[in-house]
């Protein structure tokens, strides 16, 4: 009997059921829940911790200063203040969400209909083509160039009179490429000859890890002059607040008032506006990242010697994880993360439609590094006997 209704019940709420939402999946981060003392390389978080300047802050606001009891700040104003501050740009051009996901999605209630295009590179965040589906909009997988970078000039060539928006990630995620200066400055000339221009959403939640003196395209630059781009920030990565959930996009003031319509009120918690507040704010915050920084650049030097010396192929990353063993079958990746995970550490298999599967390996630690290159070294060789 209770088979029968729970069949029944799958056919009833099927009825109910927007049509476009059977076609989407539900977001997997990976192995949940894991083992407290795991080594954690497949979410791309800092394993270097949370900066002390804001866990002093934390402190003092559950200790009740001012206290939880009181709803936060609807609009982050303080936050906005500081950020604008911090870039030197007006406070109207920034929304906060809890997390990017939250933005993301944001952007897809505000200015998706059905049958507008989503253009998105093959090998990039999932959640930018899920946001796109839920709103019933088509993505668009761009392919991306050999050494699996992203390709503005094949993305320029797939616009059409129905693009409604277009996503980048630099540092790519999952593949660490970036988006350099020039080719950024001619995809924003080529749009700019559409009669509508597409929405350019630029996600630069990985842009801190980037190498000094690399060409990267800074999107922030480029606001004041371009009204259709939009920059995607998170204090998840470098910051260490992942488990705060705040992520914040700067972008001309109408966008920004037009997703204010949709906008869930007191999405970002009392805490994760304090904490981002203070690493806005707080040189020693700005230090403490430079440190990490420093460290992570020496560390995936490592791991990406290792690899080649190994001689798995990787992509050369500017973020905070390297992209490897990309090419493989989808079974044979599962089981080298299989393996892994019997020893304790966990990574991400990451498999697209339309570019080749591999593994994402976090960088964490040093001692994390060595844990995870001593595995790797004797599941390759096990592979090979």
């Amino acid at each position: 009997m209770e088979k029968v209704l729970a069949d029944r019940s799958d056919v009833y709420f099927k009825r109910l059921l927007r049509s476009n939402i059977l076609a989407l999946d539900s977001y997997s981060p990976g192995q949940m829940p894991a083992p407290e003392d795991a080594v954690f390389l497949n979410a791309n978080e800092n394993s270097f911790g949370t900066p002390p300047a804001i866990l002093e802050t934390l402190r003092d606001l559950l200790a009740g200063k001012p206290g939880l009891h009181r709803y936060p700040d609807i609009t982050c104003s303080r936050l906005r203040d500081a950020l604008s501050e911090k870039y030197r740009i007006s406070p109207e051009r920034f929304i906060v969400g809890n997390g990017l996901d939250d933005i993301i999605n944001m952007l897809a209630l505000t200015f998706l209909e059905p049958d507008d295009e989503v253009l998105v590179p093959a090998a990039t965040f999932a959640l930018y083509s899920s946001s796109a589906r839920m709103m019933g909009a088509a993505p668009v997988s761009v392919p991306m160039k050999s050494g699996l970078s992203i390709d503005t000039g094949a993305i320029t060539d797939a616009v059409t009179s129905r693009t409604k928006m277009i996503f980048l990630c630099s540092p790519n995620n999952p593949t660490g490429t970036i988006i350099s200066r020039g080719e950024f400055e001619d995809l924003l000339e080529k749009l700019s000859f559409f009669p509508t221009r597409p929405l350019l959403i630029v996600d630069q939640a990985y842009a801190e890890f980037v190498d000094p003196g690399q060409d990267h395209a800074d999107a922030a630059k480029y606001l004041e002059d371009h009204n259709n781009v939009a920059v995607l920030k998170t204090f998840s990565k470098m910051s260490g607040m992942a488990g705060l959930r705040a992520g914040y996009m700067i972008a001309h003031p109408n966008l920004i008032s037009y997703m204010y319509r949709v906008r869930f009120p007191y999405t970002v918690n009392a805490l994760a506006q304090a904490a981002a507040e203070t690493d806005a704010r707080d040189p020693s915050v700005g230090l403490f990242k430079e440190k990490i920084r420093a460290v992570i650049m020496e560390t995936r030097a490592e791991l990406e010697n290792f690899l080649a010396e190994s001689g798995i192929p990787f992509v050369p990353s500017q973020a905070n994880f390297v992209f490897a063993f990309y090419g493989m079958p989808h079974s044979e990746l599962i089981g080298i993360s299989q393996e892994l995970g019997q020893r304790g550490i966990l990574v991400r298999v990451l498999k697209h439609e339309h570019a080749p599967c591999g593994i994402r390996f976090t960088v964490g630690t040093p001692e994390e590094n060595i844990k995870l290159i001593s595995a790797l070294r004797d599941i390759i060789e096990q592979r090979r006997d």
